[in-house]
């Protein structure tokens, strides 16, 4: 694949190779942008199965369209049978990479890293793609280079994701009846049961173990089989998040272990609301003065070995379906990057000092007014523009969660940024209802042609005027009942 052209970028180096597939290094020969190119082994490009829950990946991105989401630009099949996707090139190590590295994550952080995840799958939930598969390893950690201490999290790895709606243009896609999949560690109850009916709270219940191990420094499941853990997560209770992490305060407890409720409908219903309680309880996140929330176990937990090397190839649906991994590869890089950028936490200095005696202070000559302090405005967030038009036009937005009408098409407002979505509908009498939902990230500007309800076929009339024992009572319809 080396100096290969592969749509608009040239192959310039390997980045790293699994079980699935290689993972390459490309740049754009013009305008010198990177990207990493993944690409099926032959002996995996060759089964049907296997190559839709690849594509997926590049689906679901496309769908979702959010900051969060790793953005792809291409994805297709070589002339020598080979697939492959094109995605932009990340720098920095997975989450995985660095809770291996410093076994959890000050509480504050860990509940930043929570929300920023839940904002990228509420905007996944809301197009239909529920993910399935959230672990660690699919969450890469970048450096924010005006917050060095703010990670900026990417969701990574759509393969084995659930497509509810059709976004490919060709039928809705489907995995295989009775299938389970995911990862033991991370896989809700109805996972493990094999339930056919796993919706979008399977990715909250996985959240939900992620943030306890971000801030416990293990997840609240452990054992060495799988059939004892797809068991623990069906049955045991978890063990509570104060017992190893003594700074987490009773608030964020109870937003943790609503996240793990055995029963979905107990469990937390959105990542919008996940998103709101986090930030709730960003402020009172530690039962101590220090807000990074640093207060350790009484007892040191080491570094952890098994957690695998990171890549963004999804393994884990050949590890549960029982399908062997290709024998004879061993890992080239150990990450799909090429560096790791550490970002520095900067320690605020203690000042420190005596305290003056009062009385050898001397009193002012005469008084000094105080300076006059200027009024700051407070100050506002960005605004993004919100523009909704319909064919006809004149129909009305509802929103969702209380029903309120906000306005009428053509639409054009300007709403403060946010995180996660605005759930809305267009109604117009005589034509069937629009939902639709607005990321509060970014701006939008949508369209939509309204479908006209179907007129119902008048019924004949009776030739006798006399009801039958089987259709007494019931009126005559001459003309179509209004729907």
């Amino acid at each position: 694949m080396l100096n290969q052209t592969v749509g608009n970028f040239r192959v310039i180096s390997l980045l790293g190779e699994g079980g699935m597939g290689v993972v390459y290094l490309a740049q754009h020969p013009e305008i010198g942008r990177k990207a990493a190119i993944k690409v099926l082994h032959p002996e995996l490009a060759r089964r049907p199965d296997v190559v839709t829950r690849f594509f997926n990946e590049a689906r679901a991105a496309n769908a979702i369209r959010h900051p969060g989401i790793v953005d792809v630009f291409d994805f297709g099949t070589l002339p020598d049978g080979a697939t492959y996707i094109t995605m932009e090139f990340l720098e920095g190590e997975s989450l995985a990479a660095r809770l291996k590295r410093v076994v959890r994550l000050p509480i504050a952080e860990a509940v930043e890293v929570a929300s920023q995840i839940a904002s990228a799958l509420a905007a996944a939930h809301a197009a239909g793609i529920v993910h399935r598969d959230l672990k660690p390893d699919n969450l890469f950690l970048l450096p924010d280079p005006h917050t060095p201490e703010r990670p900026i999290v990417k969701v990574l790895d759509f393969g084995i994701a659930k497509l509810s709606v059709d976004t490919s243009g060709s039928g809705s896609v489907k995995t295989r009846t009775g299938t389970v999949m995911g990862t033991p560690s991370y896989m809700s109850p109805e996972q493990c049961r094999g339930t056919t009916a796993v919706d979008h709270r399977t990715d909250i219940y996985a959240l939900g173990i992620i943030l306890y191990e971000m801030i416990c420094g293990q997840p609240p499941f452990i054992s060495a089989g799988y059939g004892d853990l797809i068991n623990m997560h069906i049955a045991a209770a978890p063990v509570s998040p104060r017992v190893h992490a003594p700074g987490v305060s009773p608030e964020l407890e109870k937003v943790m272990l609503k996240l793990l409720a055995k029963d979905r409908g107990e469990r937390t219903q959105s990542m919008g609301d996940l998103q709101r309680a986090l930030k709730a309880n960003l402020g009172k996140s530690v039962s101590t003065p220090d807000m990074m929330g640093e207060t350790m176990s009484a007892t040191p937990i080491p570094p952890r070995s098994d957690l695998p090397v990171h890549t963004t190839f999804t393994t884990a649906a050949s590890m549960i379906e029982g399908e062997a991994a290709p024998t004879g590869r061993k890992w080239g890089t150990p990450a799909l990057v090429a560096t790791l950028v550490v970002a520095g936490i900067v320690a605020a200095a203690t000042l420190s000092g005596k305290a003056r005696d009062a009385k050898t202070i001397p009193a002012p000559a005469s008084p000094v007014a105080a300076p006059i302090a200027t009024p700051v405005a407070p100050e506002q967030p960005p605004a993004i523009s919100v523009k909704i038009s319909s064919t006809p036009a004149g129909a009305r937005l509802v929103r969702e969660k209380d029903g309120a009408n906000i306005g009428v098409t053509p639409f054009d407002e300007a709403w403060p940024q946010g995180q996660g979505v605005e759930k809305l509908e267009l109604e117009l009498e005589g034509y069937l209802p629009e939902p639709f939902a607005v990321p509060l990230d970014r701006g939008v500007e949508l369209s939509f042609p309204l479908t006209k309800v179907p007129s119902a076929a008048p019924k004949h009339k009776r030739s006798a005027p006399h009801e039958t024992p089987e259709h007494k009572g019931t009126p005559e319809l001459s003309e179509p009942v209004p729907l």
